[in-house]
Order: C-alpha cells, then structure tokens, then sequence
C-alpha cells in the first residue's frame, strides 16, 4: 500500500474491489452519494477500446477487424470470446488497454485536491494496482447469492457464472489481502450502513494506511 503522509486536505485514495456478483459497484453508488470520486476502471476501459483511437488500433491489429461491429461499436461478446480462456491473449487484451487506464487514473488523482476518490475495479489484485492505492475494501457475499446474482443480471445460467468465478482470484484470497472486507448480502440498509462507516473510516485521521484502516476489519 501507498502509506505516505497525506495531511486532511490530501485527496484519499480507496481501492473497492471484489469477484463477480459481490455488489462492488452498490457499495461504490453510496460512497459516491456520500461525495466521494469514482473511477470506474472496467468502464474506463470499455470507453477506451470505443472512442480512443490508438487502442482501437491496437486492438484491431492484435484480434481482428471482428472486435468491431460495422457501426464501429466494440463487440464485446466476440472479444471476450477471444480471451475468455486463453490467459495468453487476456494478459495481451489487458497491455494494450490498462496502460491507458492507469494513465486516466493518474490525471484524475493529479486533479483533485481531497476527499475521497475511489479506484473501483473487478481485477485489482490481479491487475497489480493495489501499489497506487492508500488501501482496498475488498467487497464479499455468499457465494449461491453472487451466482443469483450474476444469473438474473446477465441471463446466463449458473455454470457460465462459475466459469467467470474461476477465472478470477478466489474470494477468500481477496478477503486475505484486504485492508477491510465489507459483507453485502442482500440486505440493501445494511449495505448502505456499512458503505456509510466505510465513508467515514476512509475520511477519518490524519493519515490514510492499512494500519488505521485494520481496527475495523470486516464491516
């Protein structure tokens, strides 16, 4: 973790991460309510490989014209088929696009001149961004709700939704590395509680660490 001295005006900088179906971006909706920054890194990325013109390039040239339906769209479902299980041309999906993401995030955190701003994203740990974050909330829930979850969002059935689980690190490792792990299991007012406490705990010091942040492990 980022650990360095940051006064009261300093901009505080929270990784919100989590496997699919935990309800990252519900607890991210409340942060934001609460006046804190969000970057949407996933959607940052898909925004990338639409309107910037290098990396629609790049990936062209990397995975065919296909990435791309006739009206110049990004085909995201012939994409993901490409490197759903092929981790060589995932890892080379990922070196053309989080380059500029990072780059985004960069020039918003530059930006800014305090509060809170959130680094929402799904592969914080495996994409190796938790070095540029002052800590991370690792957002969990039961495991039969995510997959219910997933399956009533995306209308896929409960062995598509596995195989995305597996493809990402499991739950329990993510939990193990984090500075806080907030639990939301359906209970929408607990959800909003805990994103509250979770507001404050971030803001509160005078200094943001995962030593200040561990008093209050699971939320």
């Amino acid at each position: 973790m980022n650990v360095g001295n940051r006064s009261m005006k300093s901009t505080r900088i929270l990784g919100v991460t989590g496997g699919i179906g935990c309800g990252k971006s519900v607890v991210c909706a409340y942060l934001a309510r609460l006046g804190a920054e969000i970057f949407d890194a996933d959607l940052i990325a898909r925004n990338l490989m639409e309107s910037d013109e290098e990396v629609r390039q790049e990936v062209t040239r990397a995975f065919g014209k296909e990435s791309y339906r006739a009206d110049g769209s990004l085909d995201r479902k012939w994409l993901a088929g490409q490197v759903f299980a092929d981790d060589t041309r995932l890892a080379e999906l990922n070196g053309i696009v989080h380059p500029k993401v990072a780059q985004a995030f960069r020039i918003l955190r530059n930006r800014l001149q305090g509060g809170l701003l959130v680094h929402e994203a799904a592969l914080t740990y495996e994409a190796g961004s938790e070095n540029s974050l002052d800590a991370i909330c690792v957002v969990t829930a039961p495991r039969k709700v995510r997959i219910a979850r997933v399956m009533a969002r995306d209308l896929v059935n409960a062995e598509k939704v596995l195989a995305r689980m597996r493809r990402q690190l499991p739950q329990e490792e993510k939990a193990r590395r984090a500075d806080v792990v907030l639990v939301n299991d359906s209970d929408m007012a607990a959800a909003r509680r805990k994103s509250r406490r979770l507001y404050d705990l971030a803001m509160s010091g005078e200094r943001l660490s995962s030593e200040n942040f561990r008093f209050t492990r699971q939320l």
